[in-house]
């Protein structure tokens, strides 16, 4: 083979497997995204703003603020409740706790 087709296949190679690398190194926030609750079908959010982090829920997704420290989120509601969200067992999972009760959250495909 010649180094001119060498160099041109080596090229399309990079093409092809460059936004593969970058998507797959893009999130390393393990809260960050989109997710579904199986237990109520619920659909939350979580951003990461420049002060912290947005959960986003309920049926009007209004954004309730939230610190996090280390591996947990904290979200204080209006009503003075605390909801925590940490890492799930399974890989991009989170666990919620609130109200004493935990479900698992699971990441929602990015086309949904």
């Amino acid at each position: 083979m010649s180094r001119t087709r060498l160099l041109l296949a080596v090229l399309a190679l990079v093409a092809v497997l460059a936004p593969l690398v970058l998507a797959a190194c893009g999130n390393t926030d393990p809260f960050a995204g989109t997710y579904w609750e199986p237990s109520t079908g619920r659909r939350i959010e979580i951003k990461h703003t420049a002060d912290g982090y947005e959960l986003y829920y309920g049926r009007d997704l209004r954004p309730f603020p939230a610190t996090r420290d280390g591996d947990q989120l904290t979200i204080t509601d209006p009503m003075g409740g605390k909801t925590v969200v940490t890492l799930g067992t399974a890989e991009g999972t989170l666990k919620l706790v609130t109200g004493g009760k935990t479900t698992v959250l699971k990441p929602l495909p990015q086309h949904q």
